[in-house]
């Protein structure tokens, strides 16, 4: 990537503050600003919002020169988060575009941990050895623990299964009040019975 740089000493109004107006003034290469252009498009395409945001900032202060404080105004970001994007494709080229993960925790279970849940899951408790017919949370947790070592919040579980691709499912109640015909005379009269 090839930059132009030039001094213009009309467009740069001097403050009291300083001791010499100094102004610079950068002109990227043709090459460089279709491949902005071209970076923004596939930014497009992948439906990358943060990468499409970055790379129509840099187009817009470096190519068509839109001042600082009203590219901050518009994007909502700081002077210092848009020099330093000017600097990392000026220091490092197109590479600073790539998106790089932010930080984070690390998740407690790697993907093939959690593709072995979902297999568990499906198989069903008793499968696995828990009394019960239903999966609750609490069970999800101890499956969770007694396979992979990992103890989660029981109301993390939920969270987690929705991520896998589960819904919460809430079982039926059959009451006296809702049954019809010859269950609710059947049950009636096992109370009787009682």
């Amino acid at each position: 990537m090839s930059t132009r740089v030039y001094l213009s000493q009309n467009t740069c109004p001097i403050t009291p503050s300083e001791d010499t107006p100094v102004c610079i003034r950068i002109q990227l290469s043709r090459a460089t600003v279709k491949d902005l252009h071209r970076r923004l498009q596939h930014a497009y395409q992948c439906d990358d919002v943060r990468l499409v945001r970055r790379t129509t900032v840099l187009i817009d202060l470096l190519v068509h020169h839109v001042p600082v404080a009203v590219l901050g105004e518009r994007w909502g970001l700081s002077p210092a988060c848009l020099y330093g994007w000017q600097q990392a494709l000026l220091l490092r080229g197109m590479d600073s575009l790539v998106s790089r993960h932010g930080g984070g925790r690390r998740p407690k279970l790697t993907p093939g941990q959690k593709q072995r849940l979902v297999e568990l899951i499906e198989a069903g408790p008793q499968v696995v050895g828990l009394e019960t017919a239903c999966w609750n949370s609490v069970c999800i947790r101890v499956l969770i623990w007694r396979e992979f070592g990992v103890l989660y919040n029981r109301h993390y579980v939920c969270t987690l299964l929705h991520n896998l691709g589960f819904s919460f499912q809430k079982a039926r109640c059959n009451y006296p009040g809702r049954l019809r015909g010859p269950m609710q005379s059947a049950f009636t009269a096992f109370l009787r019975k009682g």
